[in-house]
């Protein structure tokens, strides 16, 4: 049963499979003097075909350089490549996922080094609770 369940489900996923013939890294001449009714170069420039390109916001300029990919803000243009942003957003993924990990670590850490000193010191909960209960005690005995 299980077995055919897994079947199942990859010719469920086989048969929805998109495939994307637009992604493509063929370039083609284009001569201005066989289009006169283009007079500027970034109209041509946008008939080209090859990678879609992907409009890069401040964010993603950021994630581009916090990747390296490219030295500085002002370096990275204005439209990237699809391919490019994804696996940059990916990098930046995998190193804040480092990062928090790192992070977790560290504080986990510093929680047991502060659990042992305080156990040294015979602070425990029980004895916080106690304290907070007479408090609270004493001062519903005043009201």
């Amino acid at each position: 049963r299980m077995l055919s369940g897994q079947f199942v489900r990859n010719i469920y996923i086989q048969s929805h499979v998109t495939r994307y013939f637009t992604h493509s890294s063929i370039l083609r001449e284009i001569k201005v003097d066989k289009i006169p009714a283009q007079k500027s170069n970034e109209s041509i420039k946008d008939n080209v075909l090859g990678p879609l390109k992907h409009l890069t916001t401040n964010f993603d300029k950021i994630v581009l350089v916090w990747v390296k990919r490219y030295p500085s803000i002002a370096d990275v243009p204005k439209f990237v490549t699809i391919d490019c942003m994804h696996n940059a957003r990916t990098k930046a993924r995998i190193k804040t996922c480092n990062y928090m990990m790192i992070f977790g670590t560290i504080c986990c850490l510093s929680a047991v080094f502060l659990g042992k000193e305080q156990a040294k010191k015979g602070e425990t909960l029980f004895k916080q609770r106690e304290k907070w209960l007479e408090e609270y005690n004493a001062e519903d005995k005043k009201k």
